[in-house]
């Protein structure tokens, strides 16, 4: 199924000057995929129509209903392993370096349904809980997607959910079984603070972060956004922090500002000292 030429234009246009996100003229099956469920539930005539709608502005909530069913919100907790393995040893080198101001701020840049930053939180858990007594230790974590947020809030997961990642032990420990899906206990949750922010926006105050994951963000922007972004990134991250990308994603091209640190099978990055 295709997107009439026109409409599948002007949605390019906009994902790409509200998010960021840029998609290619073959995308149209995941423009059908992800807009038609729209359709269905406000029972609009077509595709194309409800584009059409946007573009009208019809409807102030229909542009970012839009917006954010185009998202991609692939997660799953500690994806991938190593960069958590990799931020457990980043933070043991942190630790005493912050000794006198006892504070830490973890961001966790795209956060999807939560489950990033709630496994940020667990590595705190089961690694650093003796700091969590008597140290600020805060978990930003935040995306585009207002309705996305809200899921990660709830931290409430589905079998198949927490079947990706996420160990038996950490699942016996740390969830509780609620109506057939799974909750995560109190004391994980309170670690994080969800928030709503469009990388390519507007950004609201933000404290100064010691480690930042921007992971599997990046591949849906150009260069130009992707330079921007992780300028403004380096801005809000303190001189000796570490900068966590997807593993498919590079620094080549993009800001020769960062050192590429190797730590097990993943790697980050730290600010280079401006001269």
């Amino acid at each position: 199924m295709q997107v009439a030429a026109p409409q599948f234009d002007y949605l390019r246009g906009l994902l790409r000057r509200r998010t960021g996100v840029c998609i290619d003229e073959s995308k149209h099956y995941l423009v059908v995929a992800r807009l038609m469920p729209i359709v269905r539930q406000r029972k609009i005539p077509s595709l194309e129509t409800l584009i059409d709608r946007v573009r009208q502005g019809v409807d102030p909530t229909l542009e970012k209903d839009v917006l954010c069913a185009m998202m991609t919100h692939e997660t799953s907790f500690f994806r991938d392993r190593a960069p958590f393995e990799a931020l457990r040893a980043v933070l043991a080198e942190l630790v005493p370096r912050r000794a006198a101001e006892r504070q830490l701020t973890l961001w966790s840049a795209a956060c999807s349904t939560g489950q990033e930053p709630y496994s940020m939180a667990l590595v705190l858990l089961e690694h650093f809980r003796d700091l969590l007594a008597t140290w600020r230790i805060r978990i930003i974590a935040t995306d585009f997607s207002e309705p996305i947020l809200a899921r990660a809030r709830e931290g409430v997961y589905s079998d198949l959910e927490t079947n990706r990642g996420l160990p038996p032990a950490v699942l016996k420990k740390y969830f509780r079984p609620l109506q057939g899906r799974w909750s995560i206990v109190q004391e994980c949750r309170q670690l994080v603070e969800f928030r709503h922010i469009n990388l390519t926006g507007t950004w609201p105050m933000m404290p100064l972060a010691d480690v930042v994951f921007l992971r599997n963000v990046m591949l849906y922007f150009d260069v130009p956004t992707r330079a921007a972004v992780v300028g403004r990134v380096r801005r809000v991250l303190r001189p000796d922090g570490s900068l966590f990308l997807g593993g498919a994603e590079t620094m080549i091209g993009i800001d020769d500002g960062w050192n590429r640190i190797t730590l097990g099978g993943c790697s980050h990055y730290k600010p280079r000292p401006r001269r």
